[in-house]
């Protein structure tokens, strides 16, 4: 009995495991082939189908709802998406799920072994790394049904015992009862996709016995596929935790969406599942006639009986209850965002009112190195437009010699500061926690290279304080040549460093190269107020000490538009060829 235990456990834990790494494996594999383009337009989907389609590319690119649910509730974190497009991404990666149930529902034998060796091959020996990538992806797929069978195995002394005690066939069970089975085993787990799989392992053992059993009904098990879906919900909730209130409304929304479809569709399952039946007869039977069309020497027998048909029709039941709340609720995301905005606020409004900037570093993007780059980027761009805006602060200050002004300098330059900080360690985190591909790396160091370039520009507007402050307090005189002067350099600085950060943010490198000339001939100019300087002080026409705030100055300033020469560089590697 002890071993018969140790055999269902092992088999059981091992083919869960083989199940699940396969699905990681390939995850990473369409993640590095294709996940930058999906990430590229995610916070630019304001087209509810197209949402919805990124959602559903989610999932195929992560190949799990659960990591496409995470990344969801991060995007809404850090408030690159908006409720409205969270819903209908959050639609699409339940539809995506469909897929991932259909393949699982298929059975290769021994061509599982050979997808583990094929993608081996390509993963040790590719030179390319998208060659590397589609190895991964080949060997996570033949580790996905490897799981599978082990799965389908280990179930083979769990069901004789219950055959034993006549459980599978005179036991009735309420829908209800199937329905908890299933949210509870997918929210222990955190993964719908593992518990479908565990769930038609289960029917393909029980077909094996050849009895009549209750789970070979669609409407019976149907209970426990609607249940799995309603399981999920557990990881936004988990997610959302420690979130903001889009994070609590997305989480609200799921529980509404998924909550009421799948009781209502619970009360119709016997309509549904014949639609499923029926779906997967005239599907199956389509592919039979095309297959004896193409092949006319091979026997037209792909129709599936028994567990195949078991397997495939609940995989269908899984895509048509996905279609039909995709046909209610698509239609319906802009109300039900404006109630949850308006309804979802508590103990949480706090939160919205203190988040009136976005912070775009999640670590929930950590699995996810392609948009955890471009959360990276985009608070760059945010802590940079904040010394931008120190450098007009010292330019009031020191024209117009407003003391408030210089407070508000000495508080962003804190905040420039501890954003510096954290950004570094974030990409620092996001380096040793992830698969980096090489321009990936190449793009993480210039991007470390950039916040310290920002954090040093921030540093001189606090020093262009300093002497506004020293200008005042002194009551050192200019004449009127010297600040138009400044005046001059000053604008074209500041528009370098705007330049700069467009460039950057764009990835302009004909931009980029722009700066890289202005920078020049602000260089040239600096050297020529530096000489007028001097043939003033020869002349007697400058005050000692207002020389030297006015060359410390300059100096400040060439600095400033060196940093943001060091900015669009960044934005230069690698794209020579087109400038």
């Amino acid at each position: 009995m002890a071993s018969v235990m140790q055999q269902i456990i092992f088999g059981l834990a091992g083919g869960l495991g083989l199940f699940l790494l396969g699905f990681s494996l390939m995850g990473i594999g369409f993640q590095n082939i294709a996940g930058e383009k999906i990430y590229r337009f995610m916070e630019k989907t304001n087209n509810p189908l197209v949402a919805m389609g990124t959602g559903f590319l989610m999932t195929l690119t992560l190949q799990e709802t659960g990591a496409a649910t995470v990344l969801l509730i991060g995007l809404l974190g850090s408030r690159l998406i908006h409720l409205k497009q969270g819903i209908c991404v959050m639609l699409g990666i339940n539809l995506g799920a469909t897929l991932l149930v259909h393949l699982t529902s298929f059975q290769i034998g021994s061509y599982a072994y050979l997808a583990v060796g094929l993608g081996f091959l390509l993963y040790a020996f590719g030179k390319k790394h998208h060659i590397q990538y589609l190895g991964f992806t080949a060997l996570g797929f033949g580790l996905v049904f490897i799981g599978l069978n082990t799965l389908t195995a280990a179930m083979k002394p769990v069901i004789e015992k219950l055959l034993l005690q006549a459980t599978l066939t005179q036991i009735p069970r309420s829908p209800f009862h199937g329905y908890l089975l299933g949210f509870f085993s997918t929210a222990l787990v955190q993964n719908n996709i593992a518990t479908i799989g565990l769930l038609q392992a289960f029917l393909r053992q029980v077909a094996l016995t050849g009895q009549e059993s209750l789970f070979l009904s669609l409407p019976e098990v149907l209970p426990i596929l609607l249940g799995t879906s309603l399981g999920i919900g557990v990881i936004p909730t988990v997610a959302a935790l420690k979130g903001n209130i889009l994070t609590k409304r997305a989480a609200w929304a799921h529980w509404l969406i998924i909550g009421t479809t799948t009781m209502g569709l619970l009360l119709f399952r016997e309509p549904l599942s014949s639609a499923a039946s029926w779906a997967t007869l005239r599907l199956w039977g389509l592919v039979a006639t095309a297959k004896d069309l193409v092949f006319s020497s091979l026997s037209a027998g792909s129709v599936p009986t028994g567990a195949g048909l078991m397997t495939k029709g609940l995989a269908m039941a899984h895509t048509l209850y996905n279609l039909v709340m995709v046909l209610i609720w698509l239609p319906l995301t802009s109300p039900i965002s404006r109630i949850l905005t308006e309804r979802v606020t508590g103990s949480w409004r706090h939160q919205e009112d203190g988040s009136t900037e976005r912070k775009y570093l999640n670590e929930k993007f950590y699995p996810t190195p392609g948009l955890a780059l471009r959360g990276a980027a985009k608070e760059i761009m945010r802590t940079a437009q904040i010394a931008i805006d120190m450098l007009y602060f010292a330019r009031i200050a020191f024209f117009k010699g407003q003391s408030s002004a210089i407070r508000d300098i000495a508080k962003k330059e804190d905040i420039v500061d501890e954003r510096r900080r954290q950004i570094t360690l974030y990409l620092s985190t996001l380096l040793s926690k992830s698969i980096l591909t090489a321009p990936q790396s190449r793009y993480l160091a210039g991007l470390i290279q950039v916040i310290n370039d920002v954090e040093r520009i921030a540093d001189h507007a606090e020093h262009i304080g300093e002497y506004a402050k020293a200008k005042v307090d002194e009551k050192l005189p200019f004449s009127q040549v010297a600040m138009d002067e400044i005046g001059l350099l000053y604008d074209k600085v500041l528009d370098i460093c705007k330049k700069a950060l467009i460039a950057l943010e764009e990835d302009d490198p004909l931009l980029a190269r722009q700066v890289l000339e202005r920078e020049m001939v602000s260089d040239k100019l600096q050297e020529e107020m530096r000489q007028n300087h001097i043939n003033r002080l020869n002349q007697g026409r400058c005050w000692p000490g207002s020389g030297i705030i006015y060359l410390d100055l300059l100096a400040s300033l060439e600095r400033v538009a060196d940093h943001a020469a060091n900015m669009a560089e960044v934005t230069l590697v690698g794209k020579e060829e087109l400038i």
